[in-house]
């Protein structure tokens, strides 16, 4: 295995770890320190992937290696469960969100800004690259591509291509084309309905 792969098997390890010890210094049953533990494993292993596929997606140049979107990736799965795990406290046998503890506190309006910034500028990059690759594949010659062997954003693209390739032949890139094409016309539509329908709610919640 290279720095990558140790990297996150330590990151992930190490947070299934002190997520046990955090709830068995709060006086949680073992089965249930155990239980917790395992699925913190379980779900931060595997979204670290997803979330360095998201990751280079917004990062528009290819200057980058994929290994380095999956050290950020599992850094900021790490240093999600800190904030997660220390914001529990136990109340009538139940684990219970502290609502004094960092999580909390962050977990509301500037998450929430957080959120809707980085959708605004991911449903914009995906404008743009509809509109842009829409006219730039209409003149490709279509052709089976080869994958890289690993979890990218360019086998998400060879997986598409192939599929588009083994179903509609010599036509796969107009189709593409077009099919990029009426989907970036579809975001902004959804944009405007979505911004209109919520602009409505804000002023009928102000009367």
């Amino acid at each position: 295995m290279d720095f990558t792969a140790y990297f996150i098997l330590i990151s992930v390890f190490l947070i299934s770890i002190y997520d046990f010890y955090n709830l068995n210094k709060i006086k949680v049953t073992t089965s249930k320190c155990f239980k917790s533990s395992l699925i913190t494993l379980v779900i931060s292993f595997f979204i670290i992937g997803p979330l360095s596929v998201v990751l280079s997606m917004i990062y528009i140049n290819n200057n980058l290696k994929h290994e380095v979107f999956l050290i950020i990736a599992a850094t900021l799965v790490a240093i999600f469960n800190f904030i997660r795990i220390n914001g529990r406290k136990v109340i009538y046998g139940k684990i219970v969100r502290d609502e004094k503890s960092v999580f909390t506190k962050i977990n509301n309006k500037i998450i929430y800004a957080i959120i809707i910034l980085f959708f605004i500028y991911l449903f914009l990059l995906l404008i743009f690259v509809c509109f842009k690759y829409s006219f730039i594949i209409w003149d490709y010659t279509p052709s089976v591509m080869e994958s890289e062997g690993m979890l990218s954003r360019r086998n998400i693209i060879v997986f598409i291509n192939n599929f588009l390739h083994s179903v509609f032949g010599s036509l796969s890139n107009k189709f593409a084309s077009v099919l990029l094409f009426f989907l970036g016309t579809g975001i902004i539509l959804f944009i405007c309905t979505t911004g209109y329908a919520f602009l409505n709610y804000l002023k009928k919640m102000k009367r």
